[in-house]
Formats: C-alpha cells, structure tokens, sequence
C-alpha cells in the first residue's frame, strides 16, 4: 500500500465500517483485504479509528468455552484486546487471522495474558463449546473463544457499526454454509476503547512491528511490568 493511498483506506474505514464484511473468501467481492500493508506515518501497521464518539467493548455477555459468562465492557477491562468475529467452519480468513496472531506472539515471547486475543462466533447454531475449544486450541490453548444467541452477536456487532452475519452461499469444503462477517481484527486498549484495526492480509511482519507497541501504549501503568 503506497503512502497515497493510505489516507483513503483509512476514510474507508472511519465512513464505511459496516462494509467491511467477507465471506471467508478473499476473492469475494465484499472482501477486504490488506496488501504489503507497511508502516503509516506514526509507525503504525495498524489502521487507527478517529471515531467521534469512540467506540468500545460491547456491553454484552457471552459464554466461554466452559460455559462461564463473560461481559465483554467488564471482564476484558484491565489488558489490551485483540477481537475477531469469525466461525469455527471458515475456510480462509479466520484460521489465517488466528495463525498469523498466535505465531507472532510466540516469536515475541508475548503472552495472552498480556495481550487478550478473543474469538466471537458468528454461527453459534454449529459453534458449540467443545467446537469452539478444539478449534481455539489449535492456534493458542488461551485464545478466548465465545458464543451466545445469534441476536445477542448483531447486538455486539451493531455496537461497533458493524453488520451481522449473512449466509452467503455453500461452503465447498464442507457441507455447511459460509457465512459473511467483518474482516478485520480490532484492537482495544486496557480500558476497552477501539483504537487500531488489521484488515485480512495483515502480515505477520506487521504484527511483530505492532505487538509491543500495543503493550508498552495499550497496557496500564500498574500492569506494565506483570509478566
């Protein structure tokens, strides 16, 4: 991406979030993709959000994978956030999204406990908890996956502007359906602001560029030094 056009993706992205959606399928046409991504003109890889009013952790609650609650806007307060809708059927962008992640914080030597990675299912008719676990744990043991009721999903979504999920066809890997969701990953700081997103075809290069300056600007004073 040349520096010229950097400044219009972003536009892009302020105006038009609920457009951001792809069916797992980088060559859809409502795909979003990221190519050679580089630096902007902070350093960041990330595209930040100057969104007036800004946006935060839907207040919403989900369930783990152990079936425990949890309320985004309260339990995820406290550390950096890294938040991807997706489903566990996803042929394309969700595992790249997820591998890409977990095999940056390993080379970094970064933890989920100091940067939250978390996994929002946008089909929880055939993401149950134990799909969702065997899925998970194939990038990282402690990515957060969640699930609730499909309405409780567009609730969350629409707090971030973006669109629900939309059934876009037959997956031709499986015999269920893909289903069309946002691309992006977003990120949030420790008191749950948005404040960066990663579309699909961030890099792992970019992560690693990214990665400690979420935690050495995203992470409170007080936790700046736990391990």
């Amino acid at each position: 991406m040349t520096a010229a056009s950097r400044p219009r993706v972003l536009l892009a992205l302020v105006a038009g979030l609920a457009l951001l959606v792809s069916a797992c399928d980088p060559a859809s046409s409502t795909a979003f993709t990221a190519s050679n991504l580089g630096a902007g003109e902070d350093g960041w890889r990330g595209i930040p959000l100057e969104l007036d009013p800004p946006r935060t952790l839907p207040d919403v609650t989900l369930g783990d994978i152990d079936g425990e609650e949890v309320a985004l806007a309260e339990d995820l307060l406290g550390d950096p956030v890294l938040l991807f809708f997706g489903y566990t059927s996803c042929p394309d962008i969700c595992p790249i999204h997820l591998r890409t992640i977990a095999s940056s914080m390993e080379s970094l030597g970064v933890s989920t406990r100091q940067i939250q990675v978390v996994f929002v299912s946008v089909d929880p008719a055939r993401d149950t908890a134990e799909r969702m676990r065997e899925y998970t744990e194939v990038f990282d043991r402690n990515i957060l996956g969640l699930r609730a009721e499909i309405d409780v999903i567009e609730d969350a979504l629409a707090q971030l502007d973006l669109p629900g999920p939309v059934v876009e066809g037959v997956n031709p890997r499986d015999e269920g359906e893909l289903i069309g969701h946002p691309a992006q990953v977003i990120g949030f700081d420790a008191d749950g602001v948005a404040q960066r997103v990663w579309p699909f075809g961030t890099r792992r290069v970019d992560w690693i560029e990214d990665m400690p300056r979420i935690l050495e600007e995203w992470t409170r004073d007080d936790d700046a030094d736990q391990p």
